[in-house]
């Protein structure tokens, strides 16, 4: 298993810009709001030859509210369970109260604990550095995550820190079979549904909607499958604001990479333009997906065939897309969703051979060709699959600038049902060449 590290301190000392800086990726989102982070935001890299798992938590400040109540005791849970504990401090400013109730608070966890001083470039606040020196606790590390300043001098510093510790094991369980975002306008119940899959309680959940900012991911082994999971900022009519608009693009860049699109919508607006929006984004973008219509706890069983009616027929582009009918407050409706996504993933990475493809191509040529160009046919001589994953096909003919979007989409129609690929979308691609061989 990897050694666990968290980053801790209050609110707005830099805490995600230290977490993107070692991992040397932005992975979590960064502004001068303060309280920005909300989840714990969790991410592997190897410092050397060891691996290790590194979290970014939300500030901790004393709970006014009961989602900073949740955010504290997510932070407290993980710290138990971490193996080190950095501590990060704002080095324009002395030491606070909050500084030292976090330092306090740390001590408690029998942990090691290392300390950051940040925001060293330039003038800092000496009086930082001694009052910590002063705590007991080593000698502080500067940095400046904003500046790059020492970055690779604090990675040393943590690996002297964990080297020696017992948790390191020699077997690493490794969970690459696939990974899964979980998307959905606000107030959906992502993150109870993230929560109900991973059996555990690791997304802060609520009826405020945009509770979810940074996407939280968590390793999942669910029947013989070890896979990633995320769950992501939501979408709303509102995402204009700057902090929604980071946390969308967080949202859009999971949907790019993930295999597997869990889409959530609240049986109680499904029909919202914002939903066939996202149904657009996701097919574009050509993943398995699953439809989740949640909360059905409200409605009946007989409304839930009118709503699966209305839906396809406001979005065409999902007649096959499977979708369930589920409650995440009750768990009811989960039991064929393992099934349904081992199926998808399947035709995701279905190899066709040109031989078929060609021997395909040539009965639609002879059952129903392409319509003719001024006169003369219009050929479609040869088809070949192009990648897996997803399933990419090139289609070549004398003239595919002539054959108009009906008869593309009955091609693709056809190709999908003819090689047992209509749960997923593919992509068919129309070229001009004299010689396909070539």
């Amino acid at each position: 298993m990897p050694i666990k590290i968290i980053i801790l301190g209050k609110p707005n000392v830099g805490k995600s810009s230290l977490f993107n800086m070692i991992l040397k990726k932005n992975i979590a989102i960064v502004d001068n709001h303060p309280g920005l982070t909300r989840d714990l935001r969790k991410k592997k890299i190897n410092l050397w030859d060891l691996e290790c798992e590194f979290a970014d938590s939300p500030g901790l400040v004393n709970a006014s509210n009961e989602i900073e109540n949740k955010m504290k005791n997510n932070t407290i849970e993980y710290s138990k369970l971490s193996d080190l504990i950095i501590i990060v401090f704002d080095g324009k400013f002395d030491l606070s109260f909050e500084d030292s109730d976090i330092i306090a608070l740390a001590r408690k966890f029998n942990k090691p604990i290392l300390l950051v001083v940040n925001k060293t470039e330039g003038n800092y606040s000496q009086n930082v550095f001694n009052e910590l020196n002063k705590s007991g606790l080593g000698i502080p590390v500067l940095v400046s995550a904003a500046h790059n300043q020492s970055i690779d001098q604090l990675k040393w510093k943590i690996y002297e820190f964990v080297k020696d510790l017992e948790t390191i094991s020699e077997k690493k369980k490794q969970f690459n079979d696939f990974s899964i975002a979980i998307i959905g306008k606000t107030n959906s119940g992502k993150s109870t549904i993230f929560n109900l899959i991973k059996k555990k309680k690791i997304a802060i959940t609520g009826s405020e909607p945009n509770l979810t900012r940074d996407s939280v991911e968590t390793n999942v082994s669910l029947k013989n499958s070890n896979f990633k999971m995320f769950d992501t900022a939501g979408f709303s009519k509102n995402n204009k604001e700057h902090i929604h608009e980071l946390a969308i693009n967080q949202t859009l860049k999971k949907i790019r990479l993930c295999n597997v699109l869990l889409i959530v919508f609240d049986i109680n607006n499904y029909y919202e333009k914002i939903n066939s929006k996202i149904l657009s984004l996701v097919n574009s973008e050509n993943r398995c997906h699953v439809l989740l219509m949640n909360k059905i706890d409200t409605v009946n069983d007989l409304q839930q065939q009118k709503i699966k009616k209305h839906l396809q027929d406001l979005n065409p582009q999902i007649r096959e897309t499977p979708v369930l009918f589920v409650s995440a407050q009750e768990n009811i409706g989960f039991e064929n969703l393992h099934s349904i996504i081992q199926k998808q993933l399947k035709s995701w990475k279905k190899r066709i051979k040109t031989s078929d493809l060609n021997e395909w191509l040539g009965k639609i040529m002879t059952e129903n060709p392409p319509p003719l160009k001024n006169g003369r046919p219009v050929k479609l001589k040869f088809a070949s699959q192009v990648s897996v994953s997803p399933p990419k096909f090139n289609i070549f003919s004398n003239h595919p600038r002539e054959i108009n979007n009906q008869y593309k989409k009955y091609l693709s129609n056809k190709l999908k049902k003819s090689f047992h690929l209509e749960d997923i979308p593919i992509k068919v691609r129309f070229k001009k060449t004299n010689n396909p061989y070539e």
